[in-house]
């Protein structure tokens, strides 16, 4: 559905407005600006109905590239090729004259698709139902919210029947709700063989969507692949940024506890699936969970009682360290975690030449039956301030049992009972004020 080879885009930059009026009626040719390339080297493709994401911080072309692709801007070089009908959520209020209603502004999207006035009036009540703005949608759009303008533009967007939709960001600003209704959705579009360009730095949502990821950093195509490895590469990436600047000598004094090995032991061996933080000062021997009779186990049943083992060998001594593990469903949305900082406010000592073994005893809440991820960690400071040393993504994979319904990923235990009353002996408080 869109293939881009090798696209690049570029600006160029003045620095007064003067400098632009010197470049276009030099004689010479001189150039009194310079070179700014907002994309440079982009090369994906997309198939019919995958959902990709694109991710990365901002200023890094995402933008740029969504415009090329939709046509609103022309490449300076490389090729796209785009098959089927865009609809697309670029900018908010972007395709919508201010001055218009809501229902105004329908119509002149439609029109904009290529769709009559008989095909939007066919398709006018469904988008009407899934913006639900009330009364709003007789008034000028100019005196809309952020939210009611995000509502309107998808609503409209996701029932023009598009081949390929794309988002940017613009789920954003709408409440809770809306958010919730439009990844639901997304799904139904997604089965129906639409094809989703999804733009967003909230992760958990470009895991729970896509296929594959295309990350970008400052115009150029860092990784293009597989969703879960990609996201996980790009999550590393910013722990890193978050470690920059950050020293020893500045971390917050805590209580520490030593952690000695003591006798002998005998731990399985373990592999991890990636990581790109990885400290030299320790290394990880082993990861693996042991079950209440002790027995190394990766099958765990809620509501029974589990230890995560780490184990890990030091080259040089250590304090104010941070251990901790999280677990991850197949869709690479953190359910839970643990650490020593969070659950005891401790830290501890790592020393020269030992194996510490920390063991994190804990009860399996209700999570949904599956198979779960789990990544270990080790940083050194504090919660709110530290460093990440190391981060190893997927030691051990769980397989989860629930006998209950499932229904939802995490089941809260509560007492219920019904309470009976008659009707006249009833009353509602404020009822008949509205």
């Amino acid at each position: 559905m869109i293939k881009l080879t090798d696209l690049k885009k570029e600006y160029r930059l003045y620095d007064s407005p003067l400098d632009r009026v010197r470049e276009v009626f030099s004689i010479t040719g001189k150039k009194h600006s310079r070179a700014f390339w907002a994309l440079n080297g982009i090369t994906i493709d997309v198939k019919k109905g995958e959902t990709v994401g694109i991710i990365g911080t901002n200023g890094a072309g995402k933008s740029t590239l969504l415009k090329i692709i939709t046509g609103v801007i022309p490449p300076t070089s490389g090729e796209v090729h785009v098959r089927g009908k865009i609809a697309a959520l670029l900018e908010l209020g972007a395709g919508f004259n201010q001055e218009y209603t809501g229902l105004q502004n329908i119509y002149l999207n439609g029109r904009i698709m290529g769709f009559s006035r008989q095909q939007m009036d066919e398709r006018v009540k469904d988008i009407v139902e899934f913006a639900d703005i009330g009364d709003f949608l007789n008034q000028p759009v100019k005196t809309y919210s952020s939210g009611m303008f995000a509502r309107l533009a998808f609503a409209v967007a996701i029932n023009v029947e598009p081949d390929i939709l794309i988002v940017d960001e613009a789920l954003s600003v709408g409440d809770l709700f809306f958010q919730n209704k439009c990844f639901r959705k997304f799904e139904e579009l997604k089965r129906k063989g639409v094809t989703i360009l999804f733009v967003s730095h909230d992760i958990a949502s470009v895991r729970q969507m896509c296929s594959r990821v295309l990350w970008i950093d400052h115009g150029t195509q860092k990784m293009f692949g597989e969703c879960d490895f990609v996201c996980d590469m790009y999550m590393d990436e910013k722990r890193k940024t978050m470690n920059a600047g950050v020293t020893v000598a500045s971390l917050d004094e805590e209580q520490m506890h030593p952690v000695y090995s003591d006798g002998r032991a005998i731990f399985p061996a373990f592999q991890y699936k990636s990581s790109q933080i990885v400290s030299g000062s320790f290394r990880f021997l082993s990861c693996f969970v042991t079950d209440a009779e002790g027995s190394v186990t990766t099958d765990m049943i809620v509501e029974n009682e589990y230890q995560f083992h780490m184990v890990i060998e030091f080259f040089e001594d250590m304090d104010r360290l941070i251990a901790g593990f999280v677990f991850e469903n197949n869709k690479g949305l953190p359910i839970y975690d643990i650490n020593n900082y969070i659950n005891q406010g401790q830290t501890w000592k790592g020393m020269k030449g030992q194996v510490s073994e920390i063991v994190f005893k804990f009860r399996l809440p209700r999570i949904m039956k599956g198979t779960y991820v789990v990544s270990a960690a080790l940083a050194q400071g504090t919660q709110e301030k530290h460093i990440m040393l190391t981060w190893l993504h997927g030691v051990l994979e769980a397989e989860v049992y629930n006998g209950g319904y499932n229904s939802s990923y995490i089941e809260i235990p509560s007492d219920i009972e019904v309470r009976q009353f008659a009707r006249e002996k009833i009353e509602i408080a404020g009822e008949g004020s509205m």
